[in-house]
């Protein structure tokens, strides 16, 4: 039950985060996204030498915390890390923040969920590799979960 509940958590961010599609976006009319990931989008680790389409995210569930409410209720924390890989000869950087601007968006947009049982999704960090891997980029964004768990 508690491998199954973190799951649903990961695909539903994955699902969302395949709306970065160049268009416009359905959270708000007024944001056109800076990128297209192709729905490349994916609940799994990789490392730079494993991916082949650009961009790519990649999510990775990682430690849940429970704050026991009431007998009913249990809430958890769960650390979401959200692995970005972009490919650009000259402006990988530039690609880079432009898709994590755009997953920013995403979180923001969807912030709860209660019909998911989820209270809230919070980036806790965000970073850029600032350039060390051209012509790739690579970036890192960890969030923060809370949600309900099932007694």
């Amino acid at each position: 039950m508690i491998f199954n509940r973190r799951t649903e958590i990961v695909n539903f961010l994955v699902e969302r985060l395949k709306e970065i599609d160049g268009d416009i976006s359905p959270y708000d009319p007024t944001y056109t996204f800076n990128s297209n990931i192709f729905n490349n989008a994916f609940r799994k680790l990789k490392f730079l030498d494993e991916v082949n389409d650009f961009p790519s995210l990649y999510l990775s569930a990682g430690t849940e915390i429970r704050n026991f409410q009431s007998e009913s209720l249990t809430e958890a924390t769960l650390n979401v890390i959200i692995r970005v890989y972009v490919y650009g000869e000259d402006n990988s950087q530039s690609l880079a923040e432009d898709l994590v601007e755009d997953i920013e968006h995403i979180i923001y947009s969807i912030g709860d969920e209660p019909e998911k049982g989820i209270f809230d999704i919070t980036i806790e960090s965000s970073t850029l590799d600032e350039g060390l891997a051209l012509p790739y980029g690579i970036a890192e964004i960890e969030l923060s979960v809370v949600y309900r768990l099932e007694n």
